[in-house]
């Protein structure tokens, strides 16, 4: 998930996080991410979940 964010991040698209699974569906997802990586994987909850264990571990 942070991968895929960093991707979305460096300019690629620039689309809003919550439009994560749009931004991949028309890419090449398992070659930038790995196999068996669909972009259905990335919905706003799991990126929730993810932002949040971050936050909790420390953004130092």
């Amino acid at each position: 998930m942070i991968k895929a964010v960093i991707l979305n991040g460096m300019g690629l698209a620039s689309s809003p996080l919550y439009l994560l699974k749009n931004f991949f569906e028309s890419k090449s997802i398992e070659h930038l991410l790995g196999e068996g990586i669909k972009a259905e994987y990335f919905n706003d909850d799991r990126l929730r979940r993810v932002l949040d264990k971050i936050y909790q571990f420390g953004l130092n």
